[in-house]
């Protein structure tokens, strides 16, 4: 899959549509000519603002996005209304409906898929595609008018719920003409988040991943070398669970499920996938790290004993690793956090180099790092790359690109960043904390 653009309204602290796009000036057509999408596609988007503007909730748009087409059809069906996640600072989120639209590519052919979800389900779902040279509508779903209507070529008739989407359904069914489509979206898009649960859940994974060999110990030994942390060696330390504990964890399981249930709020970043009870694990499986030293035997440390720069490099690095060795859609919030800039240079320019990035691998990425903008950034982003998010008076995200603002060859952008000029930066009240402390004194 290579994403060519993402359009999203009434999501969070957006209420109204905007659209981040991915495309190359030079895409003046449905499709490039000689059918290289890769040459009119960026691999790597950045998004910059101010604490609160917003940048987290454009990527929160995408997880939901591609959530509805995995789960919509399976977990979201507990829930006793609609998962969703409205702007709520004005009153309307009970009546106002959300919009999301992928436009992408798939088997070297653009499609454009899209949903409406209101609090009652979905109310509209759309899919289409450029067999030649015009859209053809695949997939036409309106639920004012009581229809789901598919192109006479799929030959499909769907069954579906209110609240389910067929691309949705379509996952389950693997004769069903659209599921090439919904497992390419599905499987070709990851999401790394900088809370802390999430970066212990995504080392687990790794674990586990070891484990089951999907990745090897040469693997993260050599992007632990790339961070010059001076681990030389990883391994694996297992702990057999006991079963009294397995079974109370396995009703607490069931526990929180029930309550999730009874809540038409839309997952949270901290919501972790539901288990079965014979995915329940019988070990759990921590990752262990042998360092550098003078000593004979050096012995292995922990994950708990190692820096917060450590552990983010691996939640970060294993999945940047996968979307590039699969050509994924990768995205991570606060790319910056617990890295040094040149690790983060190492890391964008990867995506940057066609020649590692064969696969057509994307990232798009949140931060506060104004680094990758100046000078002495060896990885340059174009102003298409660069976007801004800002926050109105009314408590709305706004988006901005770099490509829209008059252009200075010879500006600093970081600079320019800094100082406000394109927006983004944080509207601060230091003469509020003077006063918070002196008021304290008195």
């Amino acid at each position: 899959m290579i994403l060519l653009s993402f359009t999203v309204r009434n999501h969070g602290s957006i209420r109204d549509e905007i659209t981040v796009d991915l495309t190359r000036p030079s895409l003046r057509t449905l499709q490039p000519r000689d059918g290289d999408w890769s040459a009119v596609t960026y691999p790597i988007a950045g998004i910059y603002g101010g604490n609160a503007t917003g940048k987290s909730a454009v990527l929160d748009a995408f997880r939901y996005t591609f959530a509805a087409i995995d789960l919509s059809a399976t977990a979201w069906q507990a829930s006793k209304s609609m998962r969703r996640a409205p702007f709520r600072l004005d009153g309307t989120e009970r009546t106002a409906s959300s919009t999301y639209e992928l436009d992408f590519v798939h088997d070297g052919r653009r499609h454009l898929y899209g949903f409406e979800v209101d609090h009652d389900g979905i109310a509209r779902e759309w899919l289409r595609d450029v067999p030649t040279s015009r859209w053809r509508t695949l997939l036409d779903r309106d639920r004012a008018a009581g229809t789901v209507a598919f192109h006479p070529s799929l030959r499909a008739r769907i069954e579906v719920t209110g609240r389910e989407l067929v691309l949705s359904r379509s996952l389950l069914l693997h004769d069903s003409p659209l599921y090439s489509v919904a497992n390419t979206l599905v499987a070709g898009f990851d999401c790394v988040l900088v809370k802390d649960s999430h970066r212990e859940a995504r080392l687990s994974n790794i674990a586990d991943l070891l484990a089951e060999g999907s990745i090897t110990f040469a693997d993260l030994e050599a992007l632990l070398r790339v961070a010059d942390i001076g681990v030389v060696q990883v391994g694996i330390e297992e702990t057999e669970i006991p079963e009294h504990i397995r079974q109370a964890l396995s009703r607490i399981r069931h526990e929180l499920r029930d309550e999730e249930g009874t809540s038409g709020e839309a997952p949270g970043d901290d919501e972790e996938p539901d288990l079965d009870d014979d995915q329940l694990a019988q070990v759990v499986r921590h990752l262990t790290f042998t360092h550098r030293g003078t000593a004979d035997e050096c012995p292995a440390f922990s994950i708990q004993d190692e820096s917060d720069g450590t552990i983010a490099w691996l939640a970060i690095a294993v999945p940047a690793l996968e979307a590039l060795r699969k050509g994924e859609l990768l995205l991570i919030d606060e790319i910056d956090a617990s890295l040094h800039p040149h690790l983060l240079e190492v890391l964008l320019g990867a995506f940057a180099d066609p020649s590692v990035n064969s696969r057509q691998a994307q990232l798009i990425f949140t931060s506060h790092e104004s680094y990758i903008l100046s000078p002495l950034s060896e990885v340059r982003l174009e102003p298409e790359q660069i976007w801004f998010t800002d926050k109105s008076y009314e408590g709305v995200t706004e988006l901005t690109c770099l490509a829209d603002f008059p252009k200075h060859p010879d500006a600093n952008v970081a600079r320019r960043y800094l100082t406000g000029r394109y927006g983004g930066t944080p509207r601060l009240s230091p003469s509020a904390l003077v006063a918070l402390v002196d008021s304290a004194a008195h």
